[in-house]
């Protein structure tokens, strides 16, 4: 059987920023096949206070992340990604499962075609709000707003 655990950037203080930075553009790079961010961007990212970094392991890898941007009064979830070899084995339920600890409210934007995302954003909770027209590029596309209300 095989271990699944989730750990905040301060579990994996073993790893260097640098480190983690490349870790993450790497699984970017997997999942969008060009990376959304440059390294430079995941760099300055991982520097902020505001944001929170939790990975989910497979064993002793790292397979996936989610990434936490703590606003005013709600938290954005501004990126969250699974290896595509590890795609659709529950690693992002584990991720968003750590979530649920928390009381603020919470919201993201998908890409409108990726069904299975929302589905799993409605499993913990968030609803649409609306349409950001165009928010993605290569290739454009339109963003849902999905939010979940203080709990």
């Amino acid at each position: 059987m095989r271990r699944l655990t989730v750990t905040t950037t301060s579990s994996a203080s073993r790893l260097s920023s640098q480190e983690q930075a490349q870790l993450i553009y790497r699984i970017l790079s997997d999942v969008y096949d060009k990376s959304p961010w440059t390294i430079e961007q995941v760099v300055a990212d991982l520097a902020l206070d505001t944001t929170e970094y939790f990975y989910v392991y497979d064993q002793e890898e790292v397979v996936g992340f989610l990434a936490l941007q703590n606003l005013v009064g709600e938290l954005e979830v501004t990126n969250i990604a699974i290896l595509k070899a590890y795609q659709g084995r529950g690693y992002a339920s584990q991720l968003m499962k750590h979530l649920e600890e928390r009381s603020e409210p919470i919201f993201l934007e998908v890409r409108a075609s990726n069904q299975v995302a929302q589905a799993l954003y409605r499993k913990f909770g968030f609803e649409s709000l609306g349409i950001r027209k165009n928010y993605y590029h290569e290739p454009q596309e339109d963003a849902v707003i999905m939010r979940r209300e203080e709990v």
